[in-house]
């Protein structure tokens, strides 16, 4: 292998009688480096946004979520307390009770999903010392005023882009839900309850998965939905240094098929498929125009097995076997692909890091998740896409010169 990667090397860097070969040569290597480098970029921006939306669900949401296998609702008796308190790993839970309903402020309505919490849900969720606060506090119950902190997309339709930070001074919130039960077809009215609630705060749209959500406390969201001493789901909090998985797959086995037990993953494992296939896409994409790239190689490489044909005769003359000839040249195809690979990880790490330092490239349009274009390399993303360029590189590669250096018997049959 070093003799004819010896060859390969020097064919590379030594001057042809024909500029054009070097100058096509070069042109391959930078279609590829360009092909590599817009790789580099576009997996590491969608890494970024997915570390986002990873801290995100962190913030917003609990380690764990025990809900029913059947049905919506609950009663907090059926579900073992004790096992959640006694298994290892589990900091705290919270029950909640969650519905959609209809939140009214002035003469302004929009369908949002109520959330109603206990007292442990702040150490579960905690939402208020997280930073997705905008505006308020986390307290849903002060003295005898029940209360309620809404998402971002709430506050920003009831109060036309400002906040509803008013609400508590000139009115209150209604919800409205309809009743499950003893429903009058005489009196429609009376199949909607309404409660009424003060505005103790609103999230920021950080809290992407919670800008329509309204949080109240569990004894306002039992009147409103009629479900006394019911609930949804128990949010668990797992200890800090605690396997996550772990945990769950102790809470499953001992609360047993009637419950099931979802992490953050699965509780969003639709929108986590999304992103991977936007980014399995945008690699396959990006690959092929890779190929398309690399067929640039074909001509450089036709006209230096042309160019050197004298070389190869004498090659044949010494000795040489057919396999050596073609091993020359099927390096030399690879020494230009990675040429062009190794420019293009090196020009994309630049842009890349440029941006995590300078900021180069603004979000479009205001927004209080993140003002540049997220950026993460990470490791695997390089050599893969290293990986992948040189291997579309080696068979192409390989295919050309095959073709191109035919399979003889003897030295004196060589023909081009």
């Amino acid at each position: 292998m070093r003799l004819p990667l010896l060859f390969a090397r020097r064919y590379l860097r030594s001057k042809k009688s024909l500029s054009v070969i070097n100058t096509t040569a070069t042109v391959s290597s930078v279609a590829i480096g360009v092909a590599v480098a817009a790789m580099v970029i576009l997996l590491s921006v969608m890494n970024g946004f997915n570390s986002i939306l990873h801290s995100i669900h962190n913030t917003t949401e609990a380690d764990l979520v025990v809900s029913p296998a059947k049905g919506t609702f609950f009663t907090r008796e059926s579900l073992p307390q004790e096992v959640l308190g006694t298994t290892e790993g589990v900091e705290s839970f919270s029950f909640y009770l969650e519905e959609s309903v209809l939140a009214e402020y002035g003469r302004k309505q929009m369908f949002a999903t109520l959330r109603g919490v206990d007292e442990h849900y702040a150490k579960v969720v905690p939402l208020a010392d997280s930073g997705v606060m905008w505006y308020g506090e986390w307290k849903l119950v002060h003295g005898d005023r029940r209360r309620a902190v809404v998402g971002f997309e709430l506050d920003n339709i009831f109060a036309d882009g400002y906040s509803v930070r008013n609400a508590a001074l000139h009115g209150k919130l209604s919800l409205h839900a309809l009743r499950r039960e003893n429903i009058s077809s005489l009196l429609p009215m009376s199949a909607i309850r309404t409660v009424r609630v003060d505005h103790a705060g609103t999230l920021s749209d950080a809290a992407t998965e919670l800008v329509n959500h309204l949080f109240v406390s569990l004894d306002v969201a039992e009147e409103l939905l009629a479900a006394k001493n019911k609930a949804s789901a128990v949010a668990v909090r797992v200890a800090e240094g605690k396997s996550i998985d772990r945990v769950q797959a102790e809470l499953q086995k001992s609360l047993g098929e009637g419950w099931k037990v979802e992490n953050r993953y699965q509780r969003n494992e639709a929108l986590y498929k999304v992103m991977k296939v936007e980014k399995a896409s945008i690699f396959l994409i990006l690959l092929l125009v890779t190929l398309i790239a690399t067929v640039s190689i074909i001509g450089s490489l036709v006209m230096l097995i042309i160019e050197k044909r004298n070389d190869t005769a004498t090659l044949y003359a010494i000795g040489a076997k057919n396999a050596f000839v073609r091993k020359v040249f099927t390096l030399e195809g690879l020494l230009i692909g990675l040429r062009g690979a190794v420019w293009g990880v090196v020009g994309g790490l630049v842009v890349c890091f440029a941006q995590i330092r300078l900021g180069l490239v603004k979000m479009p349009g205001n927004t209080f998740l993140v003002e540049n274009y997220p950026v993460e390399v990470r490791l695997a993303d390089i050599v893969m896409i290293v990986v992948a360029v040189v291997a579309v590189n080696y068979v192409i590669t390989k295919l050309t010169v095959r073709r191109m250096v035919p399979k003889i018997d003897k030295p004196d049959e060589t023909r081009y």
